[in-house]
């Protein structure tokens, strides 16, 4: 019994990977840091344990990370 859990859960953990792959497969990398403002970004870094989500979201135009996803991808990739 034991095993067959172990084995369900391995499986299903497989086959969320692939999901994840696929939603990543639907973001344009290129784009994705185009919309990263690397200045803020290396001072929010730079915070250490102190960063906030405040600074992680100040450092990110937030169009141009939206404008770097494939919907329609994304969409498939979540199985609606």
């Amino acid at each position: 019994m034991k095993k067959l859990i172990f084995i369900a859960l391995v499986l299903s953990n497989i086959l969320n990977a692939f999901d994840f792959g696929a939603v990543a497969d639907s973001v344009d990398s290129d784009k994705a840091m185009e919309s990263v403002d690397k200045e803020k970004a290396m001072a929010a870094a730079s915070k250490g344990t102190d960063i906030t989500m405040q600074d992680v979201g100040d450092s990110v135009d937030s169009d141009k990370a939206i404008e770097s996803v494939d919907k329609e991808k994304l969409i498939k990739s979540i199985g609606f």
